[in-house]
């Protein structure tokens, strides 16, 4: 069975968008409003891989990786934050966070999915 990317962000049209981006390239996704709602996803699907934003109502992206780092069964799931935070100060607690890759926006379709060929194996037709 083939692993979901899972694309976190509380915007639905950027949420769509990132979705497109990688099902373009063959990879499936699941979607998710914000950290809790991922988790929630992380529960129910075999999901190789998380995309998130940084700010998102009732759990950022910190939170969410955080929660990830701290759960024995998806400890070492890669994630990728895309953000329009560029500070720094930003990146070193992203990363502090357990936050994997760290991409500012605007992404283009080619960055996104070459920063995911870094993590799961590219889909075979």
């Amino acid at each position: 069975m083939k692993k979901h990317i899972l694309i976190v962000d509380d915007c639905n049209t950027t949420r769509k968008l990132l979705s497109y981006m990688v099902r373009e390239r063959g990879y499936s996704t699941v979607g998710a409003c914000n950290g809790i709602e991922a988790l929630e996803k992380l529960a129910t699907h075999d999901i190789g891989l998380v995309v998130t934003d940084l700010n998102m109502p009732q759990m950022d992206g910190l939170e969410l990786s955080r929660n990830i780092r701290y759960n024995e069964t998806y400890k070492d799931l890669p994630v990728i934050m895309i953000t329009t935070e560029s500070g720094e100060e930003d990146m070193r607690v992203a990363r502090e966070s357990g936050v994997t890759s760290y991409l500012v926006k605007p992404v283009s379709p080619q960055r996104l999915v070459s920063e995911i060929a870094k993590f799961l194996e590219p889909p075979s037709d």
